[in-house]
């Protein structure tokens, strides 16, 4: 273990490990988790579904970064930094395997496709190689992972490495017509489309995606056919058209208030873009503000204005999930991974509606 990593990140990276697998796909069960739903119930329309507006959810070393609502259960699905694994979320806070661990290596971005019956998910070792976990003479692990909705059995898992050295699969998109995924790489400034096959069709990228820091981050398939696409150092949002041709087109769309980052964003059925936003990557010591964005475009997303930019009450919101009862905002606990600072509620973490 290197000598340099604090004494809090040691203590975590033992309890980061002992839920880690390694191998290809390895089956072991998922540890038993213990479970609490706080919620806070007023006047808002989707307190009629009993999803309560502030979910609080016990699950040591779980350390999700990813959200998906999944129509077929009414619940939520999340990824989780330490165990490569996707559990099931319930309205009172319970938590259940899905996908069980499959590779030594973190679950990020996640998506639901209901419609093929799957979950998407971009998955990387950089978590465990930032910890000492996995062994650095190893060649690094970044991918999508297409499981099946109902069973969380593996269908594919589809390397989007590319030989680079410091590849970051980051978050995922589905065009719902064609199938295609697209993933995003925030280690080399890259956007991977993936056939609904499994394989990679093609590769992109664009001067302005790349930066020595964290970029591409959180992407979204409008049903127009085009992607918007967050990058997070500098809170910038691009259009992408013609995503499946040779030579995609990227647009930056004009914002008149750029967040300092942009993490996670979903897209919502008015047609606006909801967004978070924090300081766990900035780099240099650099610090921002925690807080969740909507942004609307009346010009197809050439150009967006900010309607709401509101702070939010639980540290480091990572992405959102757009349900039928309102937008929930993940706020995982992710700062102990990346820094080794215990969160401010060790062993949980909190799903806010905005």
């Amino acid at each position: 273990m290197d000598a340099s990593v604090p004494a809090s990140r040691r203590t975590l990276l033992r309890l980061a490990a002992a839920g880690a697998v390694g191998g290809a796909l390895a089956t072991a069960p998922l540890p038993a988790f213990a479970h609490s739903g706080r919620g806070e119930r007023g006047g808002h329309p989707a307190a009629r579904c009993a999803l309560p507006r502030t979910l609080t959810v016990t699950a040591p070393n779980l350390y999700p970064e990813g959200v998906a609502w999944d129509p077929t259960r009414k619940a939520f699905l999340v990824g989780s930094s330490t165990q490569g694994t996707i559990s099931v979320v319930r309205p009172d806070g319970s938590v259940t395997p899905l996908v069980a661990p499959f590779a030594q290596v973190s679950v990020l971005g996640i998506t639901v496709d209901a419609r093929r019956r799957r979950v998407v998910a971009a998955y990387t070792d950089y978590f465990g190689r930032l910890l000492g976990i996995v062994d650095p003479s190893l060649p690094p692990v970044s991918g999508v992972g297409v499981f099946d909705l109902a069973t969380g059995a593996v269908r594919h898992l589809v390397d989007v490495s590319a030989g680079a050295r410091t590849p970051r699969a980051n978050d995922v998109a589905v065009d719902e017509r064609h199938g295609d995924i697209y993933v995003t790489d925030t280690g080399v400034d890259t956007v991977t489309r993936v056939s609904h096959d499994g394989r990679v069709r093609g590769v992109f990228t664009d001067e302005r995606l790349t930066t020595a820091d964290t970029g591409p981050n959180g992407i979204v398939h409008h049903p127009a056919g085009f992607l918007l696409l967050a990058k997070y150092d500098g809170g910038r949002l691009f259009r992408v058209d013609h995503p499946r041709s040779a030579r995609p087109v990227v647009r930056e769309v004009r914002l008149d208030h750029p967040p300092t980052s942009l993490d996670g964003i979903a897209l919502r059925p008015d047609g606006s873009l909801v967004a978070a936003a924090n300081d766990l990557s900035l780099s240099g010591g650099r610090q921002g503000r925690d807080h969740v964005v909507v942004l609307r475009s009346t010009d197809n997303w050439r150009s967006a204005r900010t309607v709401q930019d509101r702070t939010w009450p639980f540290q480091d919101p990572t992405t959102v999930a757009v349900t039928p009862y309102g937008d929930y905002v993940l706020s995982g606990g992710l700062r102990e991974i990346l820094t080794g600072v215990p969160s401010a509620t060790p062993g949980r973490f909190q799903l806010r509606r905005r």
